[in-house]
């Protein structure tokens, strides 16, 4: 199997954080990957740079991701896999609870203050990357094997669905080319 690197993957996980918790610094993680960190991906990569740089210098950042991904009546494009796994577009239901019991399985816990369920793509996308990280370590295909179960129970069913949502209610680029990056890396 062969895996995007966990340089990657820990770039997207950060990108789908609040800006406020430092967008450059995603701009930055993704630029150090230009040196061919993604390979097919290059152009892909090099547009979320672009995207990211410019959205950096928005003064409401902050406002396009809530209104995205947080919502104040309705979120846009919801980032949580039990939304589209679950049925009836549910949050943190059984989805979110089984995430949190793989995390588990590997050493990981969420504390009780983390800001978004287990089943955020934040998260999801953090704990593929320790994965391909563990791999790219020891070759032991059991990591390898745990991120191709895990991305194709939790991630790989709705993130197509979660880019169509994005795509048609982002007011930034750098969200749209995000989730399309984030789709490409998910199908690989």
């Amino acid at each position: 199997m062969r895996l995007p690197s966990a340089a990657l993957l820990g770039a997207l996980s950060k990108a789908y954080s609040y800006p406020g918790e430092g967008i450059e610094e995603t701009v930055e993680g993704l630029k150090a990957l230009e040196a061919g960190g993604c390979g097919e991906c290059f152009d892909d990569v090099q547009q979320v740079i672009e995207a990211g740089r410019a959205f950096a210098t928005r003064t409401d950042g902050h406002l396009a991701y809530t209104r995205l991904f947080i919502g104040s009546f309705k979120m846009e494009a919801p980032p949580y896999a039990s939304y589209y796994l679950d049925g009836e577009h549910l949050l943190a239901g059984k989805t979110s609870a089984e995430v949190r019991g793989v995390y588990r399985q590997f050493g990981i816990e969420l504390s009780d203050d983390e800001k978004a369920p287990a089943d955020h793509i934040r998260y999801l996308l953090a704990f593929l990357g320790l994965m391909a990280r563990r791999w790219e370590e020891t070759g032991a295909e059991a990591f390898a094997e745990a991120y191709g179960d895990f991305r194709d129970a939790y991630v790989r069913p709705w993130v197509r669905s979660f880019e169509g949502l994005v795509d048609a209610h982002a007011d930034d680029e750098f969200y749209r080319r995000l989730a399309a990056l984030t789709v490409k890396v998910m199908e690989r």
